[in-house]
């Protein structure tokens, strides 16, 4: 056979070898450090992004158990407010019930609007209701 001659044989590995080594230096110096350049980018925006959705839950969590605790210190003063009020209602209007309750429903009402409108505001900052804060 004509390819495998012994004096053709020596130049043709030598070629192959050559050929295959080049392949490898271009391949691991341009395109694999490239790839790892790549995949090391992506593994440190998913750290990142990995790190960045933790805090915001933590973030989230305390947030809504800071919100919690609020609207039940909200409700607890509406609470307070309205047995007074109804307390008082009662007291001036003992003989005229119909117009105590009609004045504890628009005073329920006008409470409940202005604590689920202003809430933010109006309570959390004083701790106590009002109606200018």
């Amino acid at each position: 056979m004509p390819q495998l001659d012994r004096v053709i044989i020596f130049g043709q590995i030598f070629w192959l070898f050559f050929i295959f080594l080049a392949t490898y230096i271009v391949y691991t110096h341009f395109i694999l450090s490239n790839f790892l350049k790549i995949l090391l980018v992506r593994w440190w925006k998913l750290k990142k992004d990995i790190t960045q959705i933790a805090l915001k839950l933590r973030l989230t969590n305390f947030l809504i158990d800071w919100n919690i605790q609020m609207l039940r210190k909200i409700y607890a003063v509406t609470k307070r407010i309205l047995i007074t009020l109804a307390k008082r209602l009662t007291q001036s209007h003992f003989n005229k019930p119909k117009l105590a309750l009609n004045d504890l429903n628009f005073l329920v009402i006008k409470v409940s609007l202005e604590t689920a409108l202003y809430s933010n505001k109006s309570i959390t900052k004083a701790g106590t209701y009002s109606y200018w804060t």
